[in-house]
């Protein structure tokens, strides 16, 4: 599977963005392979340009894709997320319901994009639980699979979301011995062709690239943290 964040030409301080020429390029080498051999394309975080830019260029070329949305942030603007140069919105609710209509998998991300390890039994209950029953009761379809926020995982969160009800779960970071967790392969601003085909065959210089890139979400992971202690605080 390979993954994708947002398909913009704005400036951004992350690295989780892929420009609209290069994901078209990406998309038509994917078209060029095999059927066998061809990758799964998924979305996390759920921003619009997923919508408007992504998805025709997928269509164009009789693609589905995943996508998984932190339920929280539904047609709103990404305040949660480190934002240096402007804020990116969300994809709308009525966005969603045409994506699903058109035959994509709608899975969650949680409820508000939260390190899922990090958090208490009923704060992690309600990041599983409730995007699970939110998405399922606005788009009218079962949602059975759930992107982990940073790829972070352990044994009881993936506890917490078989309790929940998912089929599986995935994760840009690894995948899970018991094979409930399967493994993602980001794709990120820099990457070229050669990135990719290392991808596709899992090579293990590429994945060791991967790792290293993946470990500085540790950073965001705090940032987060603070960014909550402060709400609280206020709300005090």
């Amino acid at each position: 599977m390979f993954c994708y964040h947002k398909i913009t030409s704005r400036i951004d301080f992350g690295i989780c963005v892929r420009t609209p020429d290069d994901f078209a390029r990406d998309v038509r080498w994917v078209a060029s392979l095999p059927a066998e051999l061809r990758p799964h394309f998924i979305f996390d975080d759920g921003y619009d340009d997923t919508f408007h830019t992504a998805y025709p260029i997928l269509e164009s070329f009789g693609f589905k894709a995943s996508l998984f949305v932190i339920t929280d942030w539904i047609g709103k603007r990404n305040d949660w997320d480190a934002n240096f140069f402007g804020k990116f919105e969300h994809i709308s609710l009525p966005a969603l319901r045409e994506l699903a209509a058109a035959g994509w998998e709608i899975g969650s991300h949680g409820a508000s994009h939260r390190a899922l390890t990090t958090l208490s039994s009923a704060e992690l209950r309600r990041e599983v639980f409730s995007s699970k029953r939110y998405l399922e009761d606005a788009l009218g379809v079962a949602v059975r699979k759930i992107s982990f926020p940073f790829g972070l995982f352990n044994q009881r969160v993936i506890d917490a979301c078989q309790d929940a009800g998912y089929d599986s779960a995935v994760s840009i970071r690894c995948a899970s011995a018991c094979g409930y967790v399967q493994r993602s392969l980001a794709v990120y601003r820099f990457d070229r062709q050669s990135h990719l085909r290392a991808k596709l065959h899992c090579h293990w210089l590429e994945l060791m690239r991967l790792r290293a890139i993946n470990s500085f979400s540790g950073l965001t992971v705090l940032m987060h943290q603070l960014k909550t202690a402060f709400r609280m605080k206020d709300v005090g």
